[in-house]
C-alpha cells in the first residue's frame, strides 16, 4: 500500500451467542486483529452489543443480543484497553460485566440520569423517545429565548 492510496475496507458482521464472546474474541486476537471498538444499542426488549476488530483493511464485528439483566464476561484479559468500552456500556446502558480488569463501578461518566441509554431507566414511560429532544422541542426552546 502506498501513502495516500485509498483502500476499500472489507466489513463483516457475525452474529454470535453471548456465551461465545470470549472464544470468538480469542480467535480474533490469535489471528492478529486489534479491538477497534465495542458498543451497545438499546432495543425495547434487549441490548445488542457490537465488538469490532480490525486488521489491515478488514473490519469484523461480533454481534449478539442479551437481556439487560445478563452479565457479560469481560474481554479485558485479551485486550486490556477494553475496560474503556466496558465501563462506558456499564454507565450508559446499565450493562453488567464480570472479571473486568478495571471497573469504575458506575462512575466512569457523570450523567444526570444513572443509565441514560437504557430505555427502562432513562424514561418514566419506559420509551426511549422521551429522553430525546426533538427538533420541534429544540426550535420551541430557541423561540422562547428570543421572545
Amino acid at each position: 500500500m502506498k501513502v495516500g492510496e485509498v483502500v476499500a475496507m472489507e466489513q463483516e458482521i457475525i452474529d454470535i451467542e453471548a456465551a461465545d464472546l470470549l472464544s470468538k474474541t480469542a480467535d480474533m486476537k490469535n489471528a492478529g486483529y486489534r479491538l477497534a471498538q465495542a458498543c451497545a444499542t438499546a432495543n425495547s426488549d434487549a441490548m445488542t452489543l457490537h465488538y469490532s476488530f480490525a486488521k489491515d483493511a478488514e473490519l469484523v464485528t461480533l454481534r449478539f443480543s442479551i437481556a439487560d439483566s445478563i452479565t457479560v464476561e469481560s474481554i479485558g484479559w485479551l485486550y486490556p484497553y477494553a475496560f474503556l468500552y466496558e465501563n462506558e456500556m456499564k454507565d450508559l446502558f446499565g450493562l453488567s460485566f464480570s472479571n473486568m480488569n478495571l471497573d469504575f463501578k458506575g462512575n466512569f461518566y457523570q450523567t444526570a440520569i444513572k443509565t441514560p441509554f437504557n430505555p427502562k431507566e432513562c424514561c418514566a414511560s419506559g420509551t426511549e423517545s422521551d429522553a430525546v429532544i426533538t427538533e420541534t422541542d429544540s426550535a420551541n426552546k430557541e423561540s422562547d429565548v428570543e421572545a
